[in-house]
Order: structure tokens, then sequence, then C-alpha cells
């Protein structure tokens, strides 16, 4: 479990306060906000590389800022918005980098090491790219070789950084779908996004980050509302349910409008 108590962060001065959320393996979490709002300093903040002036995360009743290296790499792994390696390693090399912070300094990969990272991109149908320069792949395909990064590297906890920003639609499905599939398989997804019905597709929890008045954290169904779209996006958007043939059932939309 992942419990936020009270957390309030920033580097001078606040720029959080007062953020609360507990996070339960297998549920996705959703943080909404505008540019400059302060969802990078949170996201810092929860990955314990930025120290928090007040407040608490912790995995499993145990402190984030006081857990040794490996403590922390078995607690959570990070999958960033993108990578720029200075080398042409192949997806395989990017994907054992993964289990770097359960290694002893020094040690080369075992062949346990080998397996976690080759059983991760097999997980995610990414196998054929294991011997590609991971600077000759596609975007899309960028994006899945990270997440088995961070697949490999056997964390409780996923915390992805806008993992769909810069993908055409078809690789932003096929993340999706890949977080949705993940959470199902008992893993916690906590994920930074600019588009809410990100969040409705996945079921998620959210939490969206007011200017004015602090935080709405909820079930995505409550959080994200037409209101919500005025007040942090400044946007018109209704929330509308269509009806999904191959689940059986209605879901819910976020469908914005040009003024």
């Amino acid at each position: 479990m992942l419990e936020i108590r009270n957390l309030i962060c920033g580097y001078a001065g606040a720029v959080i306060e007062g953020f609360s959320v507990d996070v339960a393996p297998g549920e996705a979490l959703c943080i909404l906000g505008r540019n400059g709002i302060g969802k990078t300093t949170l996201f810092r903040t929860l990955l314990g590389t930025l120290p928090p002036l007040s407040g608490e995360v912790l995995f499993g009743g145990a402190d984030l800022f006081s857990m040794p290296r490996r403590e922390k790499a078995e607690k959570l792994a990070y999958v960033p918005q993108s990578h720029n390696p200075p080398f042409a390693y192949t997806a395989l090399d990017i994907v054992l980098m993964g289990r770097a912070g359960l290694m002893s300094a020094f040690s080369l990969p075992s062949a346990r090491d080998r397996e976690m990272a080759r059983s991760a991109m097999e997980t995610l149908g990414i196998s054929d790219l294991e011997g590609r320069a991971y600077t000759k792949v596609s975007g899309g395909e960028r994006q899945m070789i990270l997440i088995a990064r961070a697949l490999a590297q056997g964390a409780d906890f996923l915390f992805l950084d806008e993992p769909a920003a810069n993908l055409d639609y078809g690789n932003q499905m096929r993340v999706l779908r890949v977080m949705r599939d993940l959470a199902a398989s008992g893993k916690g997804i906590v994920f930074t996004s600019h588009d809410p019905g990100h969040a409705l597709l996945l079921g998620a929890k959210a939490a969206a980050i007011h200017a004015k008045d602090g935080f709405r954290i909820g079930a995505a169904d409550d959080v994200v509302t037409k209101e919500m779209a005025g007040e942090l996006y400044g946007v018109r958007a209704e929330v509308v349910e269509v009806f999904d043939a191959e689940r059986g059932g209605h879901v819910k939309v976020f469908a914005p409008f040009l003024d």
C-alpha cells in the first residue's frame, strides 16, 4: 500500500500543501493539472528525489525517505517521459538497467537478471526488439522498452511521467492498455497526464490539482467532470456515457469542445 499523508512539498517554499491519498496494489492514480501547477514537484517527492517539507510517503508502512537504496528499488520503479542514452544500447541493455538498483556495486548482470529482463519484454510483447538499437526504434517502442525496464525491476509500484506524451493515438492506446493490464496483475500505478480522458479509460483514481482550492481526489468518474475542465484548463467539455459493445456496458468519455 502506498500512503501519502498531509504532504507538503516544494523548494524554497511550499508548492503543494496537504496532499493525502492511498493507492493499493492493483489500483491506478492519475495526477492531473495544468503546466506549472506543481505536478512535477509532487511527482519528484513521491519518487523520493525531492525531500518533503512536511508529511509522509509510506510504502507498506515504511517511510520512503529512510529506506535503503535496494529496498526503495523493490518498492517503486520510474518510467520517464523520454530517455536519450549517450550510446546506442540495445533494447535488452536498456531493460537490464532496471536491475541496476538491485545489484551490488561493480557487479555484472546475472543470468537471473537477464531472465527478468527478457520476461518483462515478453510480457509487453516486445521480445522482437531485444537486439535493436534503442536509438533506432519508434517513439511508441521506446516507451514500451522503458516500461519493460521498470517491470524488470520487479517493484510493487510503477510511476510513469506523462507516459502517452509525444505518441500517436494508436501508441497512446497501446501504452494505456499495458498500464491497465499491469494494474490488473497487481501492480500499483501512479502517473501524470494532461488528458483527463486517460483517468476515465483506466478506471483510475484521479487527483486534480487546482490553483485556488487545493485538490479534488477520488474516483475518476467523480473527479473528471465538465466543471473540472473549466477550472483546471479553462475549456468547455462534457463527460458522456457511451456503450462499449465488447464490455457489454457503458463507459464515460471526456469530450472537449473548441470555443
